[in-house]
């Protein structure tokens, strides 16, 4: 029998058009996703924008630098002016804390700054000054003891020049008040406070209009009121120097 002759395959010359479309195909969706992902987002860059623009205006607020654009359109600079202006104010707070400190050292022994005027500090607000209500005043009582008008008077000259506003803030622990004249230690607290306020006015000339007293009451505690020490501590008067914003005649 003869052998079937083999039939030779027809050689295919196009099958690197199979490689190139896939190519194509590829680099057409590389470019796709790189545009989607470089397509600006207009309303995510204003809610970026508003973001900054609020931030920086709760700076310049803060500061209250003068003849500052309140709504924050000003030039490019006032963003810096502002932050600036909350540096200088930052400052001024702690020189002001270190000065009433070194007055109040020189003026008082160590044992009457230790029961009287235990701390001098700053924060966001200004420089406070905290007594003790505990020694500063008998218990139920808003007749200052004779120690605390030499403890107010080493320190009243600064009160008096001072450019700013002065809150006397009047704080109790939680025990309730028991007999007296007082209901209740929110008016012993705001009587206590407008007792300081009182002597600052009538026997050191502070100016009464930058003047305010304020009741906190037992209701921002600095301790724990589980033990007496800890009591000792909330029972208090601050003295808030408020450097937010200068006091206007």
């Amino acid at each position: 029998m003869a052998r079937r002759k083999k039939t030779e395959e027809h050689e295919n010359h196009e099958r690197w058009l199979v490689s190139y479309a896939d190519f194509i195909t590829l680099l057409f969706a590389f470019f796709v996703v790189l545009y989607a992902t470089s397509n600006r987002n207009e309303e995510k860059e204003k809610e970026f924008q508003e973001s900054i623009r609020h931030y920086m205006k709760i700076f310049a607020t803060v500061a209250g630098p003068a003849g500052s654009d309140a709504t924050g359109a000003g030039s490019s600079g006032a963003v810096f002016d502002s932050i600036d202006t909350v540096k200088k104010t930052v400052n001024l707070r702690y020189e002001l804390q270190r000065e009433l400190q070194k007055i109040i050292e020189s003026r008082l022994s160590e044992k009457e700054r230790r029961e009287l005027v235990p701390e001098v500090k700053s924060d966001a607000h200004g420089v406070r000054i905290v007594l003790s209500a505990t020694a500063f005043f008998p218990t139920g009582s808003a007749k200052m003891r004779l120690p605390a008008t030499k403890a107010l008077g080493s320190f009243a000259d600064v009160l008096k020049t001072v450019p700013y506003r002065l809150v006397v803030e009047g704080y109790t622990d939680n025990q309730p008040v028991l007999g007296g004249q007082y209901e209740s230690n929110w008016e012993l607290a705001g009587a206590r406070a407008a007792s300081i306020v009182r002597f600052l006015s009538r026997v050191h000339g502070v100016e009464a209009h930058k003047m305010s007293a304020v009741s906190f009451a037992d209701q921002r505690p600095v301790a724990s009121n589980d033990t007496e020490e800890n009591r000792s501590k909330n029972r208090r008067m601050e003295i808030l120097i408020s450097t937010d914003r200068e006091n206007e005649d």
